[in-house]
């Protein structure tokens, strides 16, 4: 009944924001939703962060709503923002220049980085972004190489780490590289 009337093209604007939390793919589906952008254009400033993020949670969360959440003043929003998969490159440069690291270490993360921006990444002021890019095994060689110079003693610890577990040790009583004998 309720995921029927955040569905319903007659529901109100704020009923839709107390909704999307538990009926995101309803509200987000909701037929209405252009016509509420256009007598609203501030409609999602007066949303809870819960129906924000229930809403950025999902992979067809359109452009203009990611551009509406990039305004948002909450961080765990912003956050959300940086995770989400259909980020535009231009959203994630806009993103790895946040203020808040751990918002550009979320970008540092993500797979569909561009090359020259990994390099810019490898070189943030903060060690907890350069932490996140060293995790990654898909590094191009002028990040890994600037990575292995870094100030921060765990930024070289994570990017000296091998990368593909059949060269780990298997056994924690030395590095033979066999397995251990289970008595």
């Amino acid at each position: 009944m309720r995921a029927g009337v955040a569905a319903h093209p007659n529901t109100p604007a704020e009923l839709l924001g107390q909704l999307a939390a538990e009926f995101p793919a309803e509200v987000l589906g909701n037929p209405a939703w252009p016509l509420l952008r256009l007598a609203q254009p501030n409609l999602l400033k007066a949303w809870p962060d819960a129906a924000v993020l229930a809403l950025l949670r999902l992979p067809q969360a359109p452009e203009w709503f990611r551009y509406h959440a990039a305004k948002s003043d909450s961080l765990e929003v912003q956050v959300a923002l940086a995770r989400h998969p259909a980020l535009s490159p231009a959203e994630i440069d806009q993103l790895a220049r946040h203020s808040a690291w751990v918002v550009r270490a979320r970008i540092a993360a993500r797979t569909d980085v561009s090359a020259e921006l990994l390099h810019t990444l490898a070189h943030d002021p903060d060690y907890g972004v350069r932490l996140a890019l060293a995790s990654r095994s898909d590094l191009p060689a002028s990040s890994v190489a600037a990575l292995r110079r870094d100030p921060s003693h765990f930024v070289r610890q994570v990017i000296s780490k091998p990368s593909d577990p059949a060269s780990a040790p298997c056994c924690s009583c030395c590095a033979c590289g066999r397995a251990e004998i289970s008595a």
